[in-house]
């Protein structure tokens, strides 16, 4: 298990890392570091025509990613918390998008997420520490299985007992409840 310091150089160095969240373990990177976008597509085994969640601490992390201070005021209505709100994005990378004209972000209320975030001073990636298709792991060492050589941040998670809700922001439909 990795303190957040080392967390944090590595997503800094282009890595992929584990760590604790709401509700399941996340597995995430840098979203701006194209190769690291590609070793976690990797390591999932994940279709590229997907995208990814990006977490943050503060609204600031998502301004180069989606014209948050436009829709603040509904994006605050649910957030901090466990919410995944599906926005307009800015110009963005398609691994990161998923080739769609919309960006999933999730402002981050736990405790080692949001500790994340301000250390590394922007929004992470956050997906499950699964590979596609597959049960999500529910300890460290489970990580490490599917994931050998990945630093696991320590922690704990939030208590959720599922991933967040997904909602469009525009039209208001839940993508996942």
């Amino acid at each position: 298990m990795y303190s957040l310091g080392a967390i944090v150089a590595a997503l800094k160095d282009g890595e992929v890392v584990a760590y604790p969240t709401e509700g399941v373990w996340g597995i995430g990177c840098d979203p701006s570091n194209e190769e690291a976008l590609k070793k976690l597509i990797s390591l999932k085994k994940r279709s590229k025509g997907k995208g990814f969640i990006l977490i943050g601490s503060e609204l600031l992390h998502f301004k180069k990613y989606a014209e948050v201070e436009v829709n603040k005021t509904k994006l605050m209505s649910k957030w901090p918390g466990p919410h995944t709100w599906i926005v307009p994005a800015l110009q963005i990378s398609p691994l990161l998008s998923g080739g769609k004209e919309t960006i999933a972000l999730r402002l981050s209320e736990h405790k080692e997420t949001v500790n994340i975030c301000n250390e590394f001073g922007g929004a992470i990636v956050s997906t499950s520490a699964n590979k596609e298709g597959d049960k999500t792991p529910s300890s460290p060492e489970e990580i490490k299985e599917i994931f050998p050589g990945i630093k696991v941040m320590q922690g704990e998670l939030g208590g959720l007992n599922k991933p967040s809700k997904i909602e469009d922001l525009v039209t208001g439909e839940v993508i996942r409840s």
